[in-house]
């Protein structure tokens, strides 16, 4: 029973902290001390863990709570990943310079 709790205690933190996480390690901006590799290597590692055990509450017949901490954790890794892996936009000219 204390393994089962264990566990389920698990479940809650990777979902709790995992996520956010990886949102904040995406915020991080890319220069010479955190290469954009290692960026990108960390934020999937934390959003792949978010995204598991956050699909894994919302699916389970657990109570509501349960439910919206891995939605939460589900929203931020996904919010995090497309911060990371989008395309950089084009720099815009602004007309008194054409």
């Amino acid at each position: 029973m204390e393994s089962l709790a264990l566990v389920v205690g698990i479940i809650f933190l990777v979902a709790l902290t995992a996520g956010p996480f990886a949102l904040g390690i995406s915020f991080i901006p890319v220069g010479k001390y955190f290469p954009k590799l290692a960026k990108r290597i960390l934020v999937s590692l934390f959003s792949v863990a978010a995204s598991m055990s956050g699909a894994l509450l919302i699916v389970s017949k657990v109570a509501m709570p349960a439910r919206i901490l891995g939605l939460v954790g589900l929203s931020c890794a996904s919010l995090a990943i497309s911060r990371t892996f989008r395309p950089a936009k084009p720099e815009e000219t602004s007309p008194s310079e054409q």
